[in-house]
């Protein structure tokens, strides 16, 4: 029995704040998404934008209405004191967007966080023991040295990037990283997009990962080598928190690599090639700013210090501001940022990249095809696992065929 975990839309609300001549408006975006029947069924409006004066905006009515939208069930004590953060970010947010950058931030799902609660509950990138953001690679030489990288890419144009993900309230970055350029590269080979099982990653690859304790893309690439391949997401679901390893579905490898190989350290230019040819798992300092980001180029001031995983698909040049930039997923969900994306600055002042992409990017290597026969599990424990066009089915019943649906010795996928 494969469970699942159905992720219900729910309402958005999108709160930007941009500067004109004469005074500050607040430009109030209702999103409004199906909404989930388990929760209280607002009134559903159809999208539309308010310009509304920043002085007049009420924001425990505005703070209300985002808390029913999002969901949230808090007690007296409780919604006090998140009011309290959700009017210090949207004062942040007010903030940013009135000044010069190249990028605007907005109020979404994450606007009842400080920034240390959002910072340890999704950013999961840990340095391993020997303080490194990386582990020795399979393949030493960097493979796309000699590609000559066009203008642009991106890699959702042509299908090699699932859909985004959400991490959840789980330092599981890392294990989206991973599999998303294991996806990517999958596509790019076999010509199958596969959505890939970040949950196994969290509960089995436990040597020097940890979890939702953080880990690291280099680990995780190891893993699915010294397993033999990765199951997919359909058939080992994410659930947002660490569980004991299914060690059945351990086995079942949709999806193998070969091995993994390093971009150089602090050189865009490499990294460009890179992803020239595939999606490339990179590692990045997310900054406060990243935790409400809306739509941009994110540029300017930002650390360097890497915390969080995530997905370089693509990279090209902003229309508007000229600027270059980096296309990259994120796995905090489709409503945050354009549609769980974000664009990052590339050619970049630093050597290291905007907030230290540069550093520590690494790609899986593939050159053999997928196994074509899964072990197959039919009938311990409720577990089935019978491939496609096979059903569990029992074999022999000391009760007769009549009631082996009470009794079965042998269980068989036929």
């Amino acid at each position: 029995i494969t469970m699942r975990v159905k992720l219900a839309c729910i309402p958005q609300l999108y709160l930007v704040l941009t500067m004109t001549r004469r005074c500050c408006f607040a430009v109030v975006i209702l999103s409004l998404a199906a909404a989930s029947a388990a929760l209280p069924a607002p009134r559903i409006l159809p999208s539309q934008t308010l310009h509304l004066d920043a002085a007049q905006v009420d924001v425990p009515h505005m703070f209300s209405v985002w808390a029913v939208q999002q969901g949230k069930n808090y007690t007296a004590e409780e919604f006090a004191a998140r009011q309290g953060i959700f009017l210090s970010n949207l004062e942040l947010i007010q903030q940013h967007n009135s000044e010069d950058h190249t990028y605007k931030l907005a109020v979404n799902e994450y606007a009842d966080l400080t920034w240390e609660e959002f910072r340890q509950s999704k950013l999961g990138l840990k340095a391993g023991h020997d303080g490194s953001f990386r582990q020795a690679p399979t393949q030493e030489d960097f493979l796309h040295a000699d590609v000559d990288a066009p203008a642009s890419v991106d890699w959702r144009a042509v299908g090699a990037v699932t859909a985004v993900k959400n991490q959840g309230m789980c330092g599981s970055c890392w294990a989206f990283s991973t599999t998303g350029s294991v996806e990517g590269i999958n596509y790019i080979k076999t010509g199958e997009l596969t959505a890939l099982s970040e949950q196994e990653l969290v509960d089995c690859d436990s040597s020097k990962d940890a979890g939702c304790g953080g880990g690291l893309m280099d680990y995780a690439f190891q893993y699915i080598m010294d397993n033999g391949g990765l199951d997919s997401e359909e058939d080992y679901a994410y659930w947002g928190f660490g569980l004991m390893c299914n060690h059945l579905k351990e086995k079942r490898n949709v999806v193998t690599i070969d091995g993994f190989g390093d971009v150089p350290e602090n050189d865009e230019a490499a990294l460009k090639k890179a992803v020239a040819v595939q999606p490339v798992s990179v590692a990045i300092c997310a900054s406060g700013g990243l935790q409400f980001y809306h739509s941009g180029v994110v540029g300017g001031k930002c650390c360097d210090e890497l915390d969080h995983g995530v997905l370089a698909v693509g990279y090209g040049v902003d229309e508007v501001t000229g600027k270059d930039y980096w296309i990259v997923k994120n796995s905090w969900g489709a409503g945050w940022g354009e549609g769980g994306f974000f664009r990052m600055e590339r050619n970049a002042a630093d050597s290291q990249g905007m907030c230290g992409i540069a550093k520590a990017a690494s790609y899986p290597i593939k050159k053999h095809a997928n196994p074509e026969n899964l072990p197959e599990i039919c009938g311990w424990w409720g577990m089935t696992e019978c491939n496609n066009g096979k059903s569990c089915t029992c074999e022999f019943s000391p009760l007769g065929s009549l009631l082996e649906e009470y009794m079965c010795m042998e269980w068989g996928c036929q």
